[in-house]
């Protein structure tokens, strides 16, 4: 998923049951109305409270058991001793609600590998193919990143992409379009505003299925490219402190046990 201005980035849980409160969009600092408890057992232990963000099938308020993602840390954190609760933002807001600590998150999901002095990363806890998407009419078939310069394509606001590709952006030789969402950029592939943009295949999948803006204006007209793709793993971020650091080596210990359930072959997409 993915970052902020410092390659801080995109990267979900449960809200406590009943709770929603509003969020007004220019205050990074508030809550989202997205919040709820992930552990769906008796409420013992201590409380892990964790960001996330709607990016479908992984994580999401309104996905079951919160997303798989979540679901997995859930089932996790419960068993190394801790009730997860997580608040789903912009994702923006979801990784400065962990850097800023303000509201006492600890970590944010799920991000893509990162290398910051400031941060440390779990073990991975899912897998993401990512590419483009592109019109079926005008398949790109590219050999290159470089070969972009020569198409319209968008990318998500501070979301992490292709290693390469985020590397030719930060030097200026590539300008792509920033928008809002995977959905705003699959809906302007679909009408011919751009030629590709930057999204993971399952997402893709899931918006083509499950979104009726999407399944209305892209249906048929939209694929994800054969070109330019690469593999990430998913990871859960806390900020580096000694505290932190036992927590992920506990975390990781537990995490093995449930491997074969993000890998990537493991689930098919679940309807909301």
């Amino acid at each position: 998923m993915r970052r902020v201005q410092l390659v801080w980035r995109r990267s979900i849980l449960i809200v406590l049951l009943g709770l929603s409160s509003t969020m007004s969009l220019a205050a990074p600092d508030q809550l989202s109305k997205h919040s709820t408890s992930a552990n769906k057992g008796a409420a013992t232990g201590e409380i892990m409270r964790l960001t996330s963000l709607d990016w479908a099938p992984y994580t999401g308020a309104g996905l079951p058991e919160g997303g798989e993602t979540t679901d997995l840390l859930r089932q996790v954190f419960a068993e190394i001793g801790y009730q997860l609760q997580v608040d789903f933002l912009p994702w923006t807001n979801a990784v400065n609600q962990v850097v800023s600590g303000v509201n006492g998150h600890l970590a944010y999901y799920p991000e893509y590998p990162l290398q910051d002095p400031k941060l440390l990363l779990s073990g991975a806890i899912g897998y993401s193919e990512l590419g483009l998407v592109e019109s079926v009419e005008k398949p790109l078939l590219l050999t290159n990143f470089l070969a972009l310069a020569n198409y319209r394509f968008g990318v998500v606001q501070d979301y992490l992409n292709m290693t390469e590709l985020d590397r030719l952006i930060a030097a200026n030789t590539l300008r792509p379009k920033i928008n809002s969402t995977d959905k705003d950029n699959v809906l302007q592939v679909a009408r011919g505003e751009l030629d590709a943009a930057v999204i993971d295949k399952r997402v893709l999948q899931y918006l083509l299925k499950y979104d009726a803006d999407v399944k209305a204006a892209a249906a048929g007209k939209v694929q994800f490219s054969q070109s330019l793709r690469e593999h990430k793993s998913l990871h859960l971020v806390f900020l580096a402190n000694p505290k932190n650091r036992k927590l992920i080596q506990k975390f990781n210990q537990q995490l093995q046990r449930h491997k074969t359930q993000f890998l990537p072959s493991a689930k098919a997409t679940k309807s909301p």
